[in-house]
């Protein structure tokens, strides 16, 4: 960093002087001072203390200094000291690089705002430009410091960003023989050109110079001249890297190469390391000029030619390559409303990882395949799995160029319920599965397979209605196969759709099948899952009692023992669905134990099958009696799903409503769960039936308390909710206490009255549907005239149903009908 700025920048760095002496002064300032009198107070930016200037880049002046608080060295960069507009873009540049982390960039740690100017916090780099440290390295050490820098760019490129201003004094060789790309100071969005022509001549593409909106070429461009540059200083091109440079600084971006991982890969066909490699370099003098000769014959022809495994970011590139990333980021960014500040952004890193693991993984199987360190099979067998999560990222990114404000929740639970690329290394787990199908059916199976991964991304982003007779389609070709274990997928999927939509009967025929077939493929995991998804159907339809739902239990247990940690997610699923059978014929203890298990076995789950489990918790909290675990478990669940999903989604939020229900204090649960609704209002307004849901304790709460304006707060809230999803009972439930909250108690008894004979229920109805009853009950105590409404029908209600509730719901039922019964 301490390279002076070539004469290009000096325009740049004049526009930032005015405010430089200042502070360079009170630097030297306080040096003297410590010198003459052994103490000095320190120059602080922020919590930081300046040290010394020591050097500029294209956009500002740097200086080292130290971080007291982690107790580390760190560069203060100057981005700007302009106007407002100026400090926003310089804010807007710290923000797009903290974004990134990457071994080959510097990276940003903080963003400041003092004095009206605009510092970066960086990593304090020690070691040379590259065009100091040029001077200095061979040809073959210069062409692996640039693609070193082709690799850091491209990962800019994979967030979005452009440097526009590459060039060998933007970019640093540390001491450790690291390349950074550093000094973005001139950064922007990709495809986000706005006419101006800034960077530095000699270095600049053609569109560049002529104000032409901008792609990532521009930076191949910008580091080709540089390494072409660099190389004629120390003698010439090497003749195998001549066509590769032409090409990246062809006249028209087009013509370069399709991305900046593709130019790295080339960056890495040295023919030498090659051959030693492969064993190439040995024999007579003749011998090797007669390879050499037939090398560079066939480099003539094609100058595309990569090394073994290098295609994975390729093979990908159509659905998260960095031109569609770029396209699909603008897509979400354009969205509008609230929620984008956080969803946006999750969903692009939560890619950007998925997509590195793919590559990483399918390379890694590919070399060792070339090592011999991994056999045909199981190298086709890896290759077999990681099609699907690939099926799964080509899923999700056409869903993300048709997503809607209102369906983002729902791309972003698609996104994180993805398929784990890291299940395809387990080589054990993937060799103990039935026989791979015969290879006349192979290409079918694969494609059933890739169909089927499609149906569950959109099933999990809640784009469930066309579904139906896609899965029919599924299953009837899944079983024209023949192949058990893709027979099991196919009617597990259509099943879970049934459970997703309420269908009569919940998937139980299906689920019933898949279970059959799976064990007879082998898939034990899968049979257990659709053994548990089959009996909670089966009991909660009513379609057997909960011991006939169960039957077979030990059978179950038995097929879980033999899994080891592949059954972890299909263990956890059936200990939570044993807790709700139980909890459902009114045996909380038992319930308790069982959800206990579940979230414990959850805790150890992330990505598919992590967010369904959270639910785990959440019945627990139903069956807790004792105070502090309660509150435990409710923030684990709360961190968890905020982890998962984000603090803003709306399943996360109604996490939070579930906790505040929990707690007994009732201003405090009252404070909340208000909180959750308006969040709701503000965020999610297409989520009318999740917002009338978490709106409807608030509403008798607030009424309790008497107070009026939250009670009509609450209601409007509701109300427009009506066209959103919002249930008929819960518009009325509202409507009747945004009538008392006007003081229309006549009004609001009439609204509860016509509620009570809509909820009319059977005296063995779920014991849910007997609570909605009971709270009728209780609203009409609360908003009837005195003298009070008869309160027998509540009593005998909270009597019934009281066993099955949460103890925290119980005790403030039981508490209201005591109150509102004895008051005069």
């Amino acid at each position: 960093m301490s390279e002076p700025p070539p004469p290009s920048s000096a325009e740049a760095i004049a526009s930032a002087e005015p405010q430089i002496p200042t502070l360079d002064l009170r630097v030297a300032q306080a040096r003297a001072e410590a010198a003459l009198f052994g103490a000095s107070e320190a120059v602080k930016i922020g919590r930081y203390r300046v040290i010394e200037r020591i050097g500029a880049g294209g956009m500002g002046v740097v200086w080292s200094a130290w971080d007291p608080t982690i107790g580390r060295a760190v560069a203060l960069k100057l981005a700007s000291s302009g106007d407002a507009v100026a400090r926003a873009r310089a804010r807007d540049e710290g923000r797009a690089l903290g974004r990134l982390s990457h071994p080959n960039v510097v990276p940003i740690y903080d963003v400041l705002d003092h004095d009206e100017r605009v510092f970066l916090v960086m990593e304090l780099v020690k070691g040379e430009t590259l065009r100091a440290a040029g001077r200095a390295r061979t040809p073959a050490q210069l062409i692996r410091d640039y693609r070193q820098a082709a690799d850091g760019l491209a990962a800019a490129h994979r967030a979005g960003l452009i440097h526009r201003d590459f060039k060998p004094d933007n970019a640093i060789l540390g001491d450790d023989g690291r390349v950074r790309v550093l000094d973005f100071g001139l950064a922007d969005e990709a495809g986000g050109g706005d006419g101006r022509v800034a960077g530095t001549r000699g270095y600049m593409a053609p569109e560049q110079e002529a104000g032409a909106a901008l792609t990532e070429a521009v930076d191949q461009y910008a580091l080709c001249v540089s390494l072409r540059e660099a190389l004629v200083a120390r003698g010439g091109v090497p003749r195998w890297l001549a066509p590769l440079l032409a090409r990246g600084t062809a006249a028209r971006p087009e013509e370069r190469f399709p991305s900046m991982e593709a130019l790295a890969a080339a960056l890495a066909l040295d023919p030498m390391t090659r051959w030693r490699r492969r064993g190439l370099v040995a024999g007579a003098a003749l011998a090797v000029a007669a390879a050499g000769a037939a090398f560079w014959l066939g480099q003539a022809r094609s100058s595309e030619r990569v090394e073994p495994c290098s295609g994975a970011a390729s093979s990908i590139a159509a659905s998260w390559g960095p031109a569609r990333r770029a396209e699909l980021a603008r897509h979400l960014r354009g969205l509008g409303g609230s929620y984008v500040a956080e969803a946006g952004p999750r969903v692009v890193a939560t890619l950007d990882r998925y997509a590195d693991a793919w590559v990483a993984l399918h390379r890694a199987s590919c070399l060792a395949r070339e090592r011999r360190e991994l056999s045909d099979a199981a190298y086709d067998r890896r290759l077999a799995c990681l099609a699907r999560p690939r099926a799964a990222l080509a899923a999700v990114a056409a869903l993300i160029a048709a997503t809607t404000i209102g369906e983002l929740p729902g791309l972003v639970r698609a996104t994180a319920e993805l398929p784990d690329p890291a299940a395809c290394d387990d080589d054990a787990a993937l060799a103990a599965g039935l026989a791979p199908p015969p290879t006349a059916q192979a290409a079918e199976v694969a494609a059933i397979d890739a169909a089927l991964v499609q149906l569950a991304v959109e099933r999990d982003a809640g784009r469930t209605g066309e579904l139906g007779p896609a899965l029919d389609a599924a299953v009837a070709r899944a079983e024209a196969t023949g192949y058990r274990p893709l027979i099991a997928r196919a009617r597990l999927a259509r099943g879970r759709l049934a459970l997703t939509l309420d269908d009569d009967g919940l998937g139980v025929d299906d689920f019933a099948i898949a279970q059959r077939a799976a064990l007879a493929g082998g898939e034990l995991a899968l049979a257990i899952e659709a053994w548990a998804r089959r009996a909670w159907a089966s009991a909660t339809a009513g379609l057997t009692d909960a011991t006939q739902a169960i039957a077979g239990l030990e059978i179950v247990r038995g097929l879980d023992d033999s899994l080891g940690p592949r059954g972890q997610f299909a263990r956890a699923l059936l200990e939570n669905n044993l807790g709700s059978i139980a909890l459902g014929r009114g045996d909380r203890a038992l319930a308790r134990a069982r959800f206990e298990q579940a979230r414990v076995l959850a805790r150890e789950l992330g990505g598919p099958g992590a967010i369904e489990l959270t639910a785990a918790s959440q019945n627990l909290l139903l069956v807790l009696d004792d105070d502090d675990h309660r509150r435990a478990v409710g923030r684990e669940l709360s961190a968890t799903l905020d982890r998962l999903l984000g603090s803003r989604h709306p399943q996360a939020l109604s996490a939070r409503a579930a906790v505040a229900l929990a707690d007994r204090d009732d201003a405090r649960a009252l404070a909340e769960l208000t909180a959750v609704v308006e969040q709701l209002a503000a965020d999610h307004p297409s989520r009318g039936g999740l917002l009338a849901e978490v709106a409807h304790e608030p509403l008798w709460l607030a009424a309790r308390a008497g107070q009026r304006e939250v009670v009509a707060r609450l209601a409007a809230r509701v109300a427009a909710a009506a066209s959103t999803g919002a249930p008929g009972h819960e518009l009325t439930w509202a409507a009747a206490f945004a009538a008392w909250a006007r003081g229309d108690a006549a009004a609001a008894t009439a609204q509860l009255t016509e509620l009570r004979a809509q909820l009319a229920v059977a005296a063995d109805a779920p014991w849910w549907q007997r609570k909605r009853a009971l709270d009728v009950e209780l609203a009409l105590l609360v908003v009837a005239p005195t003298p009070p409404a008869d309160p027998r029908g509540a009593a005998a209600l909270l009597a019934a149903v009281g066993p099955s509730m949460a103890p925290v719901a119980y005790r403030r039922r039981a508490a209201a009908l005591a109150a509102l019964t004895a008051r005069p």
